[in-house]
């Protein structure tokens, strides 16, 4: 199951080799353990790395460092001619996991109040909307980091989210789209215990560019890419189909893979007309 989606992926991946340009200079580096449900009615949760860079001219840049050495690995090999087999093999000498969360969010891009994602799934999608959330504050403080944090909540597209944020960091920002608190959220979770943010790392002066892919992109409505993406999960092949192309997935008896077996992804938020605010 976890390798059909991992060649979701791959399946873009591999035919593309992404340039990138740099859009602004990382100052601080927040890192965070990401525990996360892979589908609704997992039991278990999937670990991952992601980090949060924040531009010296205020664009922020959040995604997931093991998807990002796995891109870079994979458009290497690419480059240098290699197979297939040599990606795999590369990526088990560097021990590089699979990561399921596939979001490159730039917040404060093109503008500031605008966050921009980008989502390589079959294709670069991308979308912007409007940052941030309504958060009412509530009783509740603890300390991460040996940063004092205090307790906010929020309702945003279909999930109810408590975060605790650091006032000692004057950084308006958090892990995926949180953000809109006076100061930046180190520890978060939505209520179902589904997804879970905890900050581990803080660094400063780190110097890296924040790059966005420089390649062609299909630029949806956010609801209209979630659509998609949910999409592109369920059938793959009924995607490939609709853009007029022949593809068939096989298991690995030989036999056509049934995607109505694939049990029901586990996303982040919705954008459906009752969970949309």
């Amino acid at each position: 199951m976890k390798q059909v989606f991992f060649n979701i992926l791959l399946l873009f991946i591999g035919n593309n080799i992404w340039a990138q340009s740099s859009i602004d200079t990382v100052s601080y580096r927040f890192v965070y353990d990401v525990q996360a449900k892979i589908f609704e009615r997992s039991t278990k949760k999937s670990t991952d790395e992601h980090r949060l860079d924040i531009g010296k001219n205020g664009i922020s840049h959040y995604y997931s460092f093991w998807q990002s050495r796995d891109i870079h690995v994979l458009d290497s090999i690419h480059r240098q001619g290699g197979s297939m087999n040599d990606y795999y093999r590369v990526r088990s000498e560097q021990g590089i996991e699979p990561s399921y969360f596939l979001y490159f969010i730039f917040k404060n891009y093109p503008q500031t109040g605008q966050q921009t994602v980008d989502y390589p799934n079959m294709e670069l999608f991308q979308y912007q909307e409007p940052m941030g959330q309504d958060w009412e504050f509530v009783e509740g403080d603890t300390i991460i980091l040996e940063h004092p944090c205090q307790k906010a909540i929020c309702h945003y597209h279909g999930r109810t989210w408590t975060a605790f944020y650091a006032t000692d960091i004057p950084i308006s920002d958090g892990p995926w789209k949180l953000c809109g608190l006076p100061g930046l959220i180190l520890r978060a979770y939505d209520h179902s215990n589904s997804f879970i943010f905890n900050c581990v790392g803080i660094y400063q002066n780190v110097g890296d560019a924040i790059t966005m892919m420089n390649e062609k992109r299909r630029v949806l409505k956010p609801e209209q890419a979630h659509k998609l993406i949910e999409q592109i999960y369920s059938n793959p092949d009924d995607y490939y189909r609709s853009k007029g192309q022949k593809t068939a997935t096989y298991d690995e008896k030989g036999r056509p893979f049934d995607w109505s077996k694939i049990p029901k992804r586990a996303y982040y938020e919705s954008y459906s007309t009752e969970d949309k605010k």
